[in-house]
């Protein structure tokens, strides 16, 4: 029997135990955390494995592939059977490729993999999004040298006296954005880091224009080499503001890390736009697997 947990700032110590090292963006307890909403995702310990579930408003319940150290093979199977149980043909979603190649050896033509454009996260080389450099990233430079020579800002890391600021703008962002999609969840999943800022151990970057927080930005590192993005908002109406704090926030907390990940564009058209024009490294692409076979 599977016992699906809800995702308490308890259980940090637990997902760590499981998790090391791994830079796909579905596998961070503080991504958990703040986008678990009411049990829309919650875990279980199973053969020696951490599983995620998935379940977001009437959608049928899917899962992470299991990850840690454990009989992966048997947790896959425990949770297939799980999932049919529910009525539900088994679905593990946001596999990267190492992932997607071990669950082909382990069942072979078990499977059908289908690659997922929409949760495939950008990462980008940290040096890269200090320097501004090269003729692709002329636009951004442009927009980065005009606010930095237009406004007398300071640049300083966050604590947590900055969390009320930075929800007052946050809030300020919301209402200029005229996308409403998904904004009372993101509101829900931004408060829930700024109210645990300290405890959740990310690390903030703010700019400040005439004593009044302009932007702001939270990530924290995954792996030797790579930081995951989680939060970035800011004053819309300052031009260049968002080059600024992505710019200062690499050049300040981040100079010695190769790599960051600011996650996926979840099929938004603006959202992918405007990823895309920062020229990713690479894209971790990601994959949904289906059981197709009665056996495994």
């Amino acid at each position: 029997m599977i016992e699906r947990k809800k995702i308490t700032l308890n259980d940090k110590a637990v997902f760590a135990s499981y998790i090391q090292n791994q830079i796909n963006s579905t596998y961070n307890f503080t991504n958990m955390f703040m986008w678990s909403g009411n049990s829309a995702i919650t875990y279980a310990e199973l053969s020696g494995c951490l599983a995620l579930f998935f379940q977001f408003g009437k959608q049928p319940p899917m899962a992470s592939y299991p990850i840690g150290d454990g009989d992966r093979a048997q947790a896959v199977a425990d949770i297939c059977k799980y999932l049919a149980g529910e009525g539900v043909r088994p679905v593990f979603r946001n596999l990267s490729q190492s992932m997607k190649e071990e669950l082909e050896q382990l069942f072979p033509n078990t499977f059908e993999f289908i690659y997922d454009r929409d949760n495939a996260d950008y990462v980008y080389e940290v040096e890269k999004l200090i320097t501004l450099s090269g003729k692709k990233l002329h636009a951004k430079r442009n927009h980065w040298n005009y606010f930095k020579n237009t406004y007398h800002f300071e640049y300083r890391r966050l604590n947590a006296e900055d969390m009320p600021a930075c929800k007052r703008l946050f809030d300020s962002w919301a209402e200029e954005k005229s996308d409403s999609y998904g904004a009372e969840s993101s509101r829900r999943a931004t408060f829930s880091v700024l109210d645990h800022y300290l405890d959740l151990g990310v690390r903030g970057g703010g700019i400040w224009i005439d004593g009044k927080l302009a932007a702001a930005t939270f990530a924290e590192p995954v792996s030797e080499d790579t930081v995951l993005a989680h939060l970035e908002f800011g004053n819309p109406n300052i031009r260049g503001i968002f080059n600024a704090i992505s710019q200062q926030f690499c050049e300040h907390e981040w100079a010695d890390f190769r790599y960051i990940n600011r996650e996926e564009d979840m099929g938004l058209p603006g959202l992918r736009q405007a990823k895309l024009a920062y020229r990713p490294a690479y894209l971790l692409d990601k994959y949904a697997a289906v059981l197709v076979s009665d056996k495994l």
